[in-house]
């Protein structure tokens, strides 16, 4: 599964499904609460392989929630490898394995962007007035209070706001929405009320105001996270989401003030101002009780339009074993059996023989026991009467094979193993697994396997074809003895490393926002000197608000001189660390050493090439499985923190997952590593190289 972010807070989602599950069974995405996914689901056929596309809209980001796969039906026993790339340059990627189909992405590691969560909260301050009869209510008696009053009352109501959001903050519990909701009804039918009071009857009218805003602030912090989609709204992003509400009622109490005089003409403005009182205060009201008895009109508590999975499974279903997938079917008496894999830079045949039916092409007796003493030789026959049968091609030119080790093994539903230590084998059951590999220098456009001469005694050979996004599966007979492979992926395997430059702090500045606050301070000043103060003071808030919206439409980054060589801060650091440790496990799946080498300089100084090579190439090993190397799907930062200067550059303290894949005998073994270790980073010609590791834990989780 992989989710692009296309526009901001948009993104577009694919899922490649195996075609071995029935289209009943078929996940979907899970996204976070608050997502909606936007037209048609398109879906396209693959070898092995449906592949589906939709778009979502967020209306947030999406990191630090949760993203995830959901299946219809449980226990399919499917792993997913989830990758999300993003617009700020972040890439995270996780291995989702059966029985956690939820993954929280990390926080972001961009440095986060001023002017745009400026804008993002403003916005969400005016949705929210928007959206809500009760300001409607609110903004509708203000202009029936008159012209005189209504600038005042939403001065009023928002200085209380920004008391009760600094309070928020503070040591005061936050109030929840929907009660907030309920005092702010209450209080417009009060000022209703009084609306309808003579000009100079009229009392506490500021005061009303000023206390329906307190509650409010109070809830304003919890109504501007829900509007964010989850994210933590601080004291600042509360502020500015009160002055996005701010500016919604003077706009709304402007447009009614002018309709107003507009409609003058038509003479009993008088009546129609009472009436705008008396239906307004009615409406509170009824608002008021509506709330206290049937929640947030405003859909803030409806569900979520996100998938979910469906609680019943189909009867008769078992769960597979975690982090373990059989890939072919089961062929528990073909006395041969053949896997093909397609890997970058290097292709897998391997070749699992039953010893009692291919007995007497061996010269041995059925009924025999091999001794330890005697299974070497046996394993060496059956190699080379392997590599005497087979041939592959990749382009057309034939490689030359390299026999990389031949087990006695044990056999079960959930894999084969190497025997670590020889016992004796009786021939009838004994089964030696043959693994054979072809080094290629990339992945080929076209691969065939052949088995020539075709084996006697064996009427046909199940063939398994694996490559990284599909499977396929075959029976080769004497007629058909080819396995052939034509290069469809959907995208290219081969790793990539790149350098991570050294970035320096920058300091957005948003053009088009410049002179709208300058205009807002120009009518503050005015305020400030008596010059139309009410009118004048509403202007400049209204501006400032407009621009804070239109700050992202052009904005710059203007680099800091000399900042390039500061301490990072802990997100800065983990931005780091995500670019350099997945150049290192990249490095790694290059088969030359040279390649290798030369990739791991990218990211890591002469002086420890070789440690980190060394220490890695062990970590991915996978000795039990006969001595697979794990290719890497997904490594994922969860922790950066003690950042401190060392040399020109950094020490951190560091948390990382490494997941990776092994496929091994029609079988795919999901491996994750969680490492905590203190890595040393240093800038060299311009991008960061780790000159160290230090590995305090390295745990197998999985």
């Amino acid at each position: 599964m992989r989710i692009v972010e296309v526009e901001p807070d948009r993104y577009r989602v694919t899922w490649r499904v195996p075609t071995v599950l029935p289209a009943r069974a078929v996940p979907a995405p899970r996204l976070p609460e608050g997502c909606a996914p936007i037209g048609e689901r398109t879906v396209t056929s693959q070898p092995g392989a449906w592949v589906f596309e939709q778009t979502w809209s967020c209306g947030a980001p999406i990191t630090g929630r949760a993203v995830g796969i959901d299946y219809p039906f449980g226990n399919t026993a499917l792993t997913t490898v989830a990758r999300v790339e993003l617009l700020s340059g972040d890439s995270f990627a996780r291995v989702i394995s059966p029985g956690d189909p939820a993954w929280e992405l990390p926080e972001g590691t961009a440095a986060p962007d001023p002017v745009g969560v400026a804008a993002d909260a403003a916005r969400t301050g005016v949705s929210h007035a928007v959206r809500s009869p009760v300001h409607w209510l609110f903004v509708a008696v203000a202009a029936a209070l008159g012209a005189a009053t209504a600038p005042a009352l939403v001065t009023a109501f928002t200085g209380g706001q920004l008391v009760g959001a600094a309070f928020a903050a503070g040591p005061v519990p936050t109030m929840p929405g929907v009660p907030a909701e309920i005092l702010f009804a209450v209080a417009a039918a009060l000022l209703a009320r009084e609306a309808l009071r003579p000009a100079e009857e009229r009392r506490g009218l500021l005061s009303v105001a000023a206390a329906a805003g307190l509650a409010h602030g109070l809830a304003v912090a919890g109504l501007v996270t829900s509007g964010l989609g989850g994210d933590s709204a601080g004291i600042g992003v509360s502020i500015v989401a009160a002055l996005g509400i701010d500016m919604a009622h003077l706009v709304g109490i402007g447009v009614l003030l002018g309709l107003g005089r507009l409609l003058a003409g038509a003479g009993a403005s008088e009546r129609r101002r009472r009436g705008v009182a008396w239906a307004g205060g009615a409406l509170a009201m009824a608002l008021a009780i509506g709330l206290a008895f049937g929640g947030d009109p405003t859909g803030a508590d409806a569900a979520s339009p996100v998938s979910t999975a469906l609680d019943a499974s189909p009867a008769g279903t078992t769960a597979g074993p975690t982090g373990s997938q059989r890939i072919s079917p089961a062929a528990p008496d073909a006395p041969l059996q053949s896997f093909l894999a397609i890997e970058p830079f290097e292709l897998r045949h391997e070749v699992m023989i039953r010893l009692g039916p291919l007995a007497d092409s061996f010269g041995l007796g059925a009924e025999r026991t091999l001794e330890p003493a005697e299974q070497p030789a046996i394993r060496e026959a059956v190699t080379e009467y392997v590599l005497a049968r087979t041939g592959l091609t990749a382009d057309g030119e034939a490689i030359p094979p390299l026999a990389r080790r031949a087990d006695f093994m044990t056999v079960s539903p959930t894999g084969v193993l190497p025997r670590v230590n020889p016992v004796p084998e009786p021939i009838s059951e004994a089964t030696i697994g043959v693994v054979v590999a072809y080094p290629t220098e990339g992945v080929p456009e076209r691969v065939q396997l052949a088995w020539q001469p075709f084996p006697e005694v064996v009427n046909e050979v199940p063939a398994t074809l694996i490559d990284p996004e599909t499977n396929g599966f075959e029976i080769l007979t004497e007629e058909s003895p080819t396995l052939t492979w034509e290069n469809r992926l959907s995208e290219d395997p081969i790793p990539t490393v790149a350098a991570i430059e050294v970035e320096p702090f920058r300091v957005p500045v948003p053009w088009l926002s410049l002179p709208l606050f300058v205009v807002a301070i120009g009518l503050l000043g005015a305020a400030l000197l008596d010059r139309r103060r009410t009118l004048s003071f509403a202007g400049a808030r209204v501006l400032l608000v407009l621009g804070l919206l239109v700050g992202p439409l052009a904005q710059t980054a203007i680099a800091v001189p000399g900042s390039s060589t500061r301490v990072p801060s802990e997100r800065q650091a983990r931005r780091v660390l995500s670019g350099l440790l997945p150049n290192i496990y990249r490095a790694l799946e290059y088969r030359d050493e040279s390649a290798i080498y030369d990739r791991l300089a990218v990211s890591v100084t002469g002086e420890t090439l070789t440690d980190v090579y060394l220490e890695q190439r062990r970590s991915l090993e996978i000795e039990e499985r006969g001595g697979a190397q794990a290719r890497v799907e997904a490594v994922e930062v969860l922790e950066v923190g003690a950042v401190e200067t060392h040399g020109d550059g950094f020490r951190a303290d560091a948390v990382w997952h490494v997941g990776g894949m092994v496929t091994h005998f029609g079988h795919r073994h999901f491996r994750q590593n969680r490492y905590e270790a203190t890595v040393g980073v240093v800038p060299v010609n311009g991008v960061w190289k780790i000159d160290g590791i230090e590995v305090l834990e390295l745990e197998r989780i999985q």
